[in-house]
């Protein structure tokens, strides 16, 4: 089975987080320094901030529950496009809060309708960027103006766990607003570009005192020592990020093409995976299943005409495609969704 269904990066870490780990092995009977000093210091020199300004998390996804335990509670509001991450609900519903959810306009987030969706019971606002499962992003200029109309109350959290894949100019720098003063936190991963999904390691940076606030949610030992040595590895290692960036991105414009042959509407993707709409997702699913290929149904963000594809290897993307062909050219049959 090839798995084209978790945007992982098919290319692996890098070597030397590869012997980071092989390394921290030998220390596995000794706990992780709680505060992850070694790296945040590295973090805060890549993003040119203090180290007081970040947080590590078991994975992005952890950071962001921190996050909204540290804001949220109950009668409180959340406001998220839709469909985004589904963890944005889930991590928001656990904190007793409400989710309001404001529906993209043609697959993007409809910045206007979020920004009038605030209400005085609003104390968060959540932004992929780029958003999953779509891939597109938010450009600096919208994300300034919509930052503009939200009171200094709400904080903005700006997932980037796909940043590195973007390229050129003009994403918003949502770090630059942190610099100015405004409630925002920015949330990364490891586990994509980095290739660090099993080890799960992540981490937030947001203005020093709300730092210190969502630090008080997490537990010590949050991010274990074989994790913390690979994440520091890999992010000293540029050469292997830049080249993985470069061949997912040569892989999604080869699917974008060999996509476009065949007719098929996809969405103008800016990260390591496509969504595009082949008709009935579940149905297309299960037939890519039984050629032994796992995507995405998105059948449960409102999309069930749409499936997410992550870009693999090229033999891989190779394989996704002549399946494809093959699931979309079978007669309609009763089938059991996947």
């Amino acid at each position: 089975m090839i798995d084209l269904s978790a945007n992982e990066n098919p290319f692996g870490p890098s070597a030397y987080a590869v012997h980071a780990i092989i390394d921290g092995a030998l220390s596995a009977h000794r706990y992780p320094d709680g505060g992850g000093i070694a790296l945040k210091e590295a973090l805060a020199s890549l993003l040119a901030i203090g180290m007081d300004q970040i947080v590590l998390g078991n994975g992005s996804c952890e950071v962001l529950e921190l996050t909204a335990r540290a804001l949220l509670g109950r009668g409180d509001e959340a406001v998220l496009g839709w469909p985004s991450f589904p963890a944005y609900r889930s991590i928001i519903a656990r904190t007793g809060a409400t989710a309001v959810l404001v529906p993209l306009v043609e697959q993007a987030y409809d910045l206007d309708g979020m920004a009038a969706a605030v209400t005085s019971r609003t104390r968060l606002v959540v932004l992929g960027n780029p958003n999953n499962p779509t891939g597109l992003t938010i450009r600096h200029a919208a994300f300034a103006a919509f930052l503009n109309r939200l009171p200094k109350t709400v904080a903005v959290v700006v997932d980037e766990a796909y940043r590195e894949y973007v390229g050129g100019d003009g994403l918003a720098d949502a770090l630059a607003w942190i610099a100015e003063g405004r409630t925002v936190v920015v949330t990364r991963s490891l586990s994509k570009a980095y290739g660090l999904a099993g080890l799960r390691i992540g981490y937030a940076a947001a203005p020093a005192a709300l730092a210190r606030r969502i630090e008080t949610q997490r537990q010590h030992f949050n991010t274990s020592r074989i994790a913390q040595a690979a994440a520091l590895a890999a992010i000293g290692d540029r050469h292997h990020l830049t080249h993985c960036v470069a061949l997912n991105t040569s892989g999604r414009r080869w699917l974008e093409n060999q996509l476009a042959a065949l007719g098929l509407h996809f969405l103008p993707s800016e990260a390591n995976f496509i969504m595009l709409r082949v008709g009935d997702g579940s149905r297309i699913c299960q037939r890519l299943r039984g050629s032994g290929i796992q995507v995405k149904p998105l059948d449960a963000l409102d999309r069930p005409e749409w499936i997410r594809v992550s870009v693999g290897r090229p033999e891989e993307n190779e394989r996704f495609i002549a399946a494809l062909v093959s699931a979309l050219s079978q007669p309609a049959a009763v089938e059991q969704a996947c």
